[in-house]
């Protein structure tokens, strides 16, 4: 599938999938906005697209901040989201806090519907189809030791 004049945004960028996911999409002709907290391998990535002739740009984004959420989407309506952000406590769950709970929880469930709805609203307006693609793990479907908030949020 081409994907030539088409626009992406993804989430969680700067590594792993998220990585991945760009590079495909940049593979296929789109032209992708990465988007992740950490910018300096946002750079790295979108510099590596670069060289290989595709179309990228880094763009700073905390799916646990409604702010940022805003402001990666401000004046922009992307043709494609994939939503990809996420993180991850290792440990049990009779011995995982509150704060660290709250963290998977913010990124990993809530961060998705932050990122999924900015980007619905401005498919919505702008008249036009597009895809939202949320990432989801197999750990949504069977237990897996030690990932109890991971697991749930996905």
């Amino acid at each position: 599938m081409k994907l030539n004049g088409k626009t992406a945004l993804v989430t969680g960028a700067s590594s792993g999938l998220g990585a991945h996911f760009t590079r495909v999409l940049t593979k296929q002709g789109a032209e992708v906005t990465a988007a992740a907290r950490r910018e300096d391998r946002l750079q790295s990535l979108c510099a590596e697209i670069e060289c290989d002739g595709g179309r990228a740009q880094a763009a700073a984004l905390d799916v646990t901040d409604p702010a940022s959420v805003a402001a990666v989407f401000e004046g922009r309506t992307f043709d494609i989201v994939v939503n990809n952000a996420g993180v991850t406590i290792d440990g049990p769950a009779l011995k995982t806090s509150e704060d660290d709970w709250a963290r998977v929880i913010d990124t990993d469930l809530t961060g998705v519907f932050r990122v999924a709805k900015a980007g619905g609203q401005r498919l919505v307006k702008a008249g036009k189809g597009g895809s939202i693609i949320n990432v989801a793990s197999i750990l949504g479907l069977r237990v897996a030791g030690n990932l109890s908030a991971y697991a749930t949020a996905k």
